[in-house]
């Protein structure tokens, strides 16, 4: 599925890992294992946050920096996506196919 991903979206690096930020697959990416806690806890924090602004779930984050962009997506209830691309011009094919892997 993540080379999939990265083949139709030319992202350079996915993983995937589960509510408790154990990592389920990666692809591209260094210290998978390290990623996928952090985004575990970045996830968790916004889901917090969204709670606090009375919305139910958080669907996706999008964090962009000067060279780097993050999304994290939920796939399902318990599994999460985290695309990375060093183009932000990618964003828009990302998020239909993104959109296309959770239903």
């Amino acid at each position: 599925m993540l080379q999939k991903l990265i083949e139709e979206t030319a992202i350079e690096s996915a993983l995937i890992f589960d509510k408790n930020g154990k990592l389920i697959d990666s692809c591209n990416i260094e210290k998978p294992q390290t990623i996928s806690a952090m985004s575990n806890t970045i996830l968790e924090m916004c889901q917090g946050l969204v709670e606090e602004l009375n919305e139910k779930k958080i669907n996706q984050i999008i964090i962009k920096g000067n060279s780097l962009l993050l999304i994290g997506s939920t796939i399902n209830k318990n599994q999460y996506l985290i695309s990375i691309c060093n183009d932000i011009s990618k964003l828009g094919l990302l998020l239909k196919v993104i959109d296309n892997l959770e239903k």
